[in-house]
């Protein structure tokens, strides 16, 4: 972004998706995450003793099974760390950083108040996380929630931001009962 990017006309579109999208949800929203959403669509923090990480399930109403839920977050990418990545080094243990490659995206609000309810709404979901998962397999909350400085000609600005990422390969200890998978050309991670 630049001092050309229309701040002012981003925000306001920015609030109201995330108006329309919260009004018309049939999925969970990060914006309205509260007690009335959890139970509006059965959401919970569960950890099997077999896992290493807790995690967000939703019950599918059609199957009565408990899946993995989905939260959706709008926002303004100000971030991008995705595949195609470049190797830069010739170290000889490039291989072992590559088990460890994220790939990401960061959106902020630049100012958005809605976008700040959905970062403050993170940090109490990052709260109730804690509760369940050992301090030691948390990441730490500044690591997904951050701050975005930019210049729109009047000094810098500092916005609040989330991250999301992933890893592209499951680490073996967390992977018990997963069949290999080849990477190959046919692969988009």
């Amino acid at each position: 972004m630049d001092s050309f990017y229309d701040k002012v006309s981003a925000v306001q579109a920015l609030d109201r998706i995330i108006a329309e999208r919260t009004a018309t949800a049939d999925s969970p929203q990060m914006f309205q995450m509260d007690t009335d959403t959890t139970e509006r669509f059965g959401l919970t923090i569960c950890r099997e003793e077999a896992d290493v990480a807790s995690k967000l399930t939703q019950l599918n109403e059609e199957t009565g099974e408990t899946e993995k839920a989905t939260i959706a977050i709008q926002g303004i990418v100000c971030g991008v760390n995705l595949p195609p990545f470049e190797t830069k080094s010739s170290r000889l243990d490039d291989p072992k950083r590559l088990a460890h490659v994220r790939q990401s995206v960061t959106l902020t609000g630049l100012g958005s108040q809605s976008f700040e309810r959905t970062v403050e709404n993170c940090r109490r979901a990052y709260s109730m996380f804690s509760r369940y998962t050992p301090n030691t397999k948390l990441i730490p909350s500044p690591e997904f929630l951050g701050k975005y400085e930019t210049n729109f000609g009047n000094g810098v600005d500092q916005y609040g931001t989330i991250t999301a990422s992933n890893r592209f390969f499951t680490p073996a200890k967390q992977a018990a009962g997963l069949s290999t998978v080849a990477v190959n050309d046919k692969i988009d991670p």
